[in-house]
């Protein structure tokens, strides 16, 4: 047969039987959260760390580009002056540049001067200036990353100016 019973305080304090299951259980959940949040804290790190770097070489590899093409626009420009020399009428250069329009998947902004070249993103906050060796004067101006054109227009009068507008 069966022992009696003992009250039921005295019986549920001494039995462990279903505490340790759920004890474990809890355990390794707590213990597995704590793990997988160490480890996105730790790779959001390294992962902004790598937006930034290819955010930055993109800029460079970008500005580059832009840096090279407004000298080229200006040497076009210089030339065709030259070649108008003796002629009357309008001088015109366009060159156009295809940029893409974001920068490791960050839109960016060009501004040209008549210095160099700056390539700017927000987020994350990165300023790259390329300068560039343009003879002819530069209007200042700042467009959004992507196609631009490098304009030339001379009427005679005046000096001439390179300017950069979006396409």
């Amino acid at each position: 047969m069966r022992e009696p019973r003992d009250s039921g305080a005295t019986h549920l304090v001494c039995d462990e039987r279903g505490v340790s299951v759920t004890v474990g259980y809890v355990l390794t959940l707590a213990i597995g959260a704590v793990l997988l949040s160490g480890v996105a804290i730790g790779v959001g790190g390294v992962v902004d760390s790598q937006t930034d770097r290819a955010v930055r070489g993109d800029l460079s590899v970008f500005g580059q580009t832009a840096a090279a093409n407004v000298e080229s626009a200006d040497r076009l420009a210089r030339a065709a002056e030259a070649d108008r020399s003796n002629a009357t009428g309008a001088a015109n250069v366009s060159v156009a540049v295809d940029l893409p329009t974001r920068a490791a998947g960050i839109p960016y902004r060009i501004t040209v001067d008549n210095d160099a070249v700056t390539l700017r993103t927000t987020d994350p906050e990165a300023t790259l200036k390329i300068p560039h060796a343009a003879r002819l004067n530069v209007t200042e101006s700042s467009v959004r990353g992507g196609p631009i054109r490098i304009e030339y227009d001379h009427d005679g009068t005046g000096t001439g100016n390179l300017t950069v507008v979006e396409r």
